[in-house]
């Protein structure tokens, strides 16, 4: 039997990852007596107002393709997003645990709370669930043969 190759390494440890950070997101989530998700009803976030806002608010320092922003402080979002992409994380998931992100980011001090908030914090975390990752995810899909679907 041969072992993994490079590509399932890659993808493996992705999942791993996304399972982590929705452990920690859960516990967080409980620990602090949140009884919402902070995810937008369907329909209700607007998405074109979610990517303005992220390109002036957000884009200096994260990295979305997208939005066509390049910053360089914190992550970038679609490499952060292509794991739980490839491990199904559904959208209303992955929304709310932006609209954390948002609320309660790094505990390192260099993305500041609530940096959005109101209506403009639920378009951003709806917009940033709907588009980081998807294209790295389905080029990996491609690459490495995977036939799982996004969702």
């Amino acid at each position: 039997m041969q072992g993994p190759v490079a590509g399932e390494v890659a993808i493996v440890s992705r999942v791993i990852r996304s399972v982590a950070v929705l452990l920690v997101v859960g516990m967080a989530a409980l620990a602090s007596g949140c009884a919402g998700s902070g995810v937008a009803a369907p329909g209700q976030a607007d998405m074109a107002n979610g990517k303005k806002v992220f390109q002036t608010d957000c884009g200096g320092c994260h990295i979305l393709a997208d939005a066509a922003t390049h910053g360089t402080i914190g992550p970038n979002l679609d490499d952060a997003a292509v794991g739980d992409r490839m491990s199904n994380l559904s959208e209303s998931s992955f929304e709310a645990l932006v609209r954390n992100q948002i609320s309660e980011p790094d505990p390192y001090g260099t993305m500041p709370a609530n940096i959005v908030t109101g209506n403009d914090a639920r378009d951003v975390a709806a917009y940033v669930a709907s588009v980081a990752g998807v294209a790295l995810a389905k080029q990996e899909r491609q690459q490495y043969g995977v036939t799982t679907t996004p969702q």
